[in-house]
């Protein structure tokens, strides 16, 4: 098979665990698919695409314009592994994250749960923002994608986890 073949299997597979977990978490939590998820969507008759999927799109029409082969092509295809790959990375990281802070293995209700309308996102902003300064200092987290997961870690700060638990349940999930 050549590196083209492995990596066209390569992204199916990352769909399709992407597509799979979607599909676990709404007949687990039965709850419903947003705009919020990284799905295309129609608007107006446009597919409209989360903001944080942009580098992904970027990089596979970088793919589709290079020819087969090139050194362009090649580059294309390595930055676009990098990023599948970090971005599973940090989907895994801070699930443990959860699990490590809360004590308890069902955590995926709280990646999206938010709180209801009229209260804050946090009630305790020194743990918030310690929480996200250790996750993009440890975890290596991005802008575009990682930071999706402030929600999260505003859960574990509404919940009243101890500020230095948490920030060690970080650095244990986020050891490469």
């Amino acid at each position: 098979m050549s590196s083209l073949g492995h990596f066209q299997v390569l992204v199916f597979l990352y769909a399709l665990l992407l597509f799979s977990a979607e599909s676990r978490k709404t007949q687990l939590f039965e709850t419903e698919s947003s705009a919020d998820d990284g799905a295309e969507y129609e608007n107006d008759g446009h597919t409209t695409v989360d903001e944080r999927d942009v580098p992904l799109l970027y990089l596979e029409k970088k793919i589709q314009n290079a020819p087969v082969g090139s050194p362009q092509r090649q580059e294309a295809e390595k930055n676009l592994l990098e990023e599948i790959n970090h971005r599973k990375q940090i989907d895994q990281n801070i699930i443990e994250i959860l699990r490590l802070s809360l004590k308890r293995t069902n955590v995926f209700d709280l990646l999206t749960s938010t709180r209801t309308t009229g209260q804050p996102l946090v009630d305790d902003w020194d743990c918030f923002w310690t929480l996200v300064k250790s996750f993009k200092n440890q975890c290596g987290a991005k802008i575009e994608y990682d930071m999706k997961y402030t929600g999260a870690l505003a859960n574990i700060c509404n919940m009243g986890v101890n500020v230095k638990q948490a920030v060690s349940a970080i650095e244990q999930a986020c050891v490469h």
